[in-house]
């Protein structure tokens, strides 16, 4: 997950340095929060301080003289968005003319949580049968766990791979060490949404963070 702006439309972050409290290593694009003054990684809940602007390794390294310095960067700018690729899955099991089969992918179990968002074929094998072409969007008109449901067109096949798009506001998220991923709790984490929707993007937002 990379900075793209804040809410005033700045692409320049503001980032910090803070002492790192972790036991394991982090990944830039991690959301962190504060704990005793340090930063660590966030779990749902917590307020947001921002995200990694640097992969942070606890082990010390001649080569990287930041790792295990007990210190981080941090992106802290007020009203952060950060973009995340769209999620990507190859079919395994066959759908229909209305209905794409999502596997690989950890999906909210909430009904109807991806109403409003869109499929993406990304590829397809030469073979396939599925008659959308490469780059077919589809919206999402009813989502129940892996089964979206989605506006008629070609029947997805075996191999073909399709992207995730999220309707803007999509708020069933999870905090990973990574970035942030689709949460397959029933419940919405309101801190972490999606603000706006690309076709192979979306641009990710933070409520009640330490510098809102």
């Amino acid at each position: 997950m990379d900075y793209y702006m804040n809410s005033a439309g700045i692409s320049h972050p503001c980032i910090r340095e803070y002492e790192v409290d972790t036991a394991t290593d982090l990944f830039k694009g991690c959301v962190v929060t504060l704990a005793l003054g340090k930063a660590k990684r966030a779990a749902e809940g917590d307020t947001v301080l921002g995200v990694l602007a640097e992969d942070y390794k606890v082990e010390k390294d001649e080569l990287n003289h930041r790792a295990g310095s007990g210190k981080v960067k941090v992106i802290v700018s007020p009203g952060t968005i950060c973009i995340e690729k769209a999620p990507e899955f190859d079919v395994v099991t066959a759908g229909d003319a209305a209905t794409v089969n999502v596997s690989g992918i950890s999906m909210p179990s909430a009904a109807n949580a991806l109403a409003g968002g869109f499929v993406k074929l990304v590829s397809k094998p030469e073979a396939s049968a599925n008659k959308d072409g490469v780059g077919t969007l589809r919206r999402i008109t009813a989502s129940s766990g892996t089964k979206l449901t989605v506006e008629q067109g070609g029947i997805p096949q075996p191999g073909d791979r399709y992207a995730i798009i999220p309707p803007a506001g999509f708020a069933h998220l999870a905090i990973t060490n990574t970035g942030v991923g689709f949460a397959t709790a029933t419940s919405k984490n309101e801190k972490v949404v999606f603000a706006h929707p690309e076709n192979a993007s979306f641009e990710i937002g933070f409520a009640n963070t330490f510098f809102n």
